[in-house]
């Protein structure tokens, strides 16, 4: 690792070790001694410059470092000539002394080739930012629904609690490590493991001294992510490499040393295999030209072996299964920021431009600095990231729609129907939060499903502490309508009532999520508003409510105990109320 950084040291150098270069033929090797010295303290500059930056060898880095790299050593060795000339003035006052100034010349040459090149590649640069934009923005995998997500049973699409409530719960656990005060509590990340969908947490080192009397992290957090009476469970796991660690065991300094010709994107995150091994992962990319942008369907995911230190680079969507997130979510939100905003191109988004299609990321999310919700797809297996976007003007509330990206894949699908508005996550927010004004709970996590047709807001609320309160149903297009509950389960059950209460009905939901239903009814409510009637009823050894309006079946109103009636529904085993269609009472066709 020495060897190799000392090599990336001379890459990066190439620069400094060609003005130099110059200099000695100039002068024909007189004050070798000098030169020596300053090229030994440049490269040493240059040395600890790239052990902290870390910067990736792409071409724009590259050709960056050595030209500022030239033009440190061509104004050091200006400054040393000049110094060692007026010493000698100072020491041979009255004397003819001889000056050789062609070290002055090539080097102010140099500085100044040195000059005009970084201005030049700082335009060439610009320009390729503006020109490559739609070249990258073809990039993104992309597709258009106009339905939401559906949302059938909070068992078959889990949902998840809030990280914060876990993290709570960790840091009331933390004395369980061994030497507790010398770590501390890092970055949540949401998985997969066993089936189970899951919060993993890392335990760094508190600082560099702590590093070097224990080097290594005794284990890490985790806890179910959907059970909200669930319990974190310390797994005592050896951690060596680590990113709180420092030199040869700096987990991005490892993953850097053996691939330093990608970029690095986000931070850092713990992953683990289904055995409990634990894994560091990292998004790569490799940048357009030298724009600085990246390719959004070229990533790379680094796997460090938190062990071992091994280290291996895949195409994201050949990451090993048990990697959950190989496209982190600081990679997933630029392709969020890019793709609202240069749908039509660069002009367009500027305050010159009319801003047609140009798109917000809300930050009402738990990762990428707020624009980026995880959350599992409807059959729990792979992960995705939300994120809903909005207008620029503030006094609007209204969704302009919501992206889900597939963690592995990129694929991103951008959800709109232009028939319905809707409001969006900052909208649903705010009525979350006035739900127990006197209580001061805070809404966090809003994520955006399709329940028997209908766009809902599914919102956390926790009190000062990040401790869970309550799950909060928010209907995104009719906002009168609002159900809390502890459970989701519960919470949902409760939103169907409400919603067939007030003539909502799953009319929207696909044909595949509906089943047909037979039996004979053991109990009848109708319950009358101005608006409309809605009859529930029971069947016979089926806990079930199902509810129909009679506006959609007007039958419904001659219902009655001991009758034969068959319709669909879209019901789990673990729901407790359904909306219906198509309902037929055998005797009243």
């Amino acid at each position: 690792m020495f060897l190799n950084f000392i090599g990336l040291t001379l890459f990066f150098g190439i620069g400094i070790l060609l003005a130099n270069g110059i200099s000695f033929m100039v002068t024909k090797g007189k004050n070798v001694k000098r030169m020596i010295v300053l090229l030994v303290i440049e490269l040493l500059l240059l040395g600890s410059f790239l052990f902290i930056a870390l910067p990736s060898k792409t071409l724009s880095t590259i050709l960056w470092i050595n030209l500022i790299g030239a033009l440190v050593a061509s104004s050091l060795l200006l400054a040393s000539r000049s110094l060692s000339q007026a010493s000698n003035k100072i020491l041979h006052k009255g004397h003819k002394t001889t000056v050789v100034n062609g070290v002055n010349d090539w080097s102010g040459r140099v500085l100044g080739i040195s000059v005009a090149a970084m201005v030049l590649l700082f335009i060439v640069s610009s320009v390729t930012k503006v020109t490559a934009i739609d070249d990258v923005y073809q990039t993104i995998p992309l597709k258009t629904e106009e339905k939401a997500e559906v949302l059938t049973s909070t068992k078959e699409t889990p949902i998840a609690i809030a990280p914060k409530t876990a993290k709570r719960k960790m840091l009331q656990k933390f004395s369980v490590i061994p030497n507790s005060n010398m770590f501390t509590l890092d970055g949540i990340t949401a998985q997969v493991v066993n089936g189970e969908y899951v919060y993993v947490a890392t335990v760094e080192f508190n600082g560099f001294f702590k590093w070097s009397k224990l080097g290594a992290v005794p284990g890490y957090f985790i806890i179910s992510a959907t059970d909200i009476n669930a319990q974190p469970t310390f797994v005592e796991k050896p951690i060596i490499y680590t990113p709180s660690a420092y030199f040869g065991k700096d987990a991005a300094r490892k993953i850097y040393a053996a691939y330093p010709d990608y970029a690095a994107t986000g931070k850092i995150n713990l992953e683990i295999d289904e055995e409990g091994n634990p894994f560091y992962i990292q998004t790569l990319y490799k940048e357009y030209g030298v724009s600085g942008r990246m390719n959004y369907n070229e990533f790379k995911t680094a796997v460090l072996n938190a062990t071992t230190g091994e280290v291996k680079v895949y195409d994201s969507k050949d990451a090993p299964k048990f990697v959950d997130a190989p496209i982190t979510s600081s990679a997933a939100n630029s392709i969020n920021e890019y793709f609202g905003r240069y749908s039509q191109g660069w002009w367009n988004q500027t305050m010159f431009g009319a801003k047609k299609d140009v798109k917000i990321p809300t930050e009402n999310g738990i990762y990428a600095s707020g624009q980026i919700t995880p959350m599992m797809n409807k059959e729990g297996s792979q992960l995705l990231y939300f994120t809903d976007f909005t207008s620029g003007d503030e006094d609007q509330d209204s969704a302009l729609g919501y992206s889900l990206i597939n963690a592995r894949t990129g694929q991103v699908t951008y959800y709109r129907d232009t028939k319905v508005g809707i409001m969006d996550s900052d909208g649903a927010i705010s009525i979350a939060a006035k739900i127990y004004p006197e209580k001061k709970w805070k809404a966090s996590m809003p994520v955006l499903y399709n329940i028997d047709g209908v766009p809902t807001w599914i919102v956390s609320l926790m009190d000062s502490k990040g401790i869970f309160k309550k799950y909060v149903y928010v209907n995104a297009v009719d906002n009168d309508i609002v159900v809390d509950a502890d459970a989701a389960q519960n919470a949902l059950d409760a939103y169907r009532i409400e919603l067939a209460t007030k003539g909502s009905n799953n009319t929207s939901s696909e044909a595949a999520n509906l089943k047909e239903i037979k039996g004979s009814v053991s109990r009848v409510t109708i319950v009358a508003s101005e608006a409309q009637t809605v009859v529930s009823f029971l069947l016979e050894n089926d806990k079930t409510i199902y509810s129909v309006t009679t506006n959609n079946s007007p039958m419904a109103l001659f219902l009655k105990e001991g009758d034969i009636v068959k319709f669909k529904a879209a019901v789990t085993a673990d729901a407790k109320a359904a909306s219906i269609e198509n309902l037929v009472i055998e005797g009243l066709e």
